[in-house]
């Protein structure tokens, strides 16, 4: 993977975290209503970790 896509995906990711915690500390929502955007950070984080494994595997 180019660096410059990891550091799109980071950036994307650190966006994201930094949204979960606006919504969390800021906009009086209960854990039921914010939970969606939260699970969403998990999902990236989770696809980027396979993909990066099937990378390796492909380019081995």
């Amino acid at each position: 993977m180019r660096q410059t896509a990891l550091q799109d995906i980071e950036k994307l990711e650190d966006s994201l975290w930094a949204a979960a915690d606006n919504l969390r500390a800021n906009a009086k929502l209960s854990s039921s209503e914010y939970c969606m955007p939260v699970l969403g950070i998990i999902f990236l984080r989770h696809a980027t970790n396979r993909f990066d494994e099937a990378n390796i595997q492909i380019t081995e």
